[in-house]
């Protein structure tokens, strides 16, 4: 979580999209990730909480907050949220919400999402927003 805060403040989208779970990098964006931070001025990152995420975990849940400010003469704002990653061949990727990162090809559209949203696969991974 700390190396992608790090890289979103570097506007290093390389590396954003290098960390996105393997599944999902195709459909990341190095241009939509500039238009919507390459202006933006980071202040600081708080982690809040953490579910999982250890060296033995496969999977883990970072609760964060992350500072910034649109200007230097803009009020700062913050960024609250939960964010997924899963360890594949013990490196952490992030998991963008919305993106499947399964194997879809038997999952119908009114099946539970494989990605253990809670959602149905139409409402959830189905719908790909790079």
């Amino acid at each position: 979580m700390r190396s992608r805060y790090t890289a979103y403040t570097l506007q290093n989208f390389k590396y954003l999209i290098t960390t996105t779970h393997p599944a999902q990098q195709s459909a990341v964006k190095q241009q939509k990730l500039y238009e919507q931070s390459a202006h933006t001025l980071w202040q600081k990152l708080e982690v809040v909480d953490k579910e999982s995420g250890e060296a033995s975990d496969p999977v883990g849940i970072v609760e964060f907050k992350a500072w910034f400010k649109e200007s230097l003469s803009s009020p700062e704002k913050v960024h609250h949220e939960r964010s997924s990653f899963m360890k594949i061949e013990d490196r952490w990727y992030f998991i963008y919400p919305g993106i499947s990162h399964t194997k879809t090809d038997a999952v119908g559209r009114n099946d539970p999402c494989p990605c253990g949203s809670g959602r149905k696969y139409k409402k959830c991974c189905n719908q790909t927003n790079g």
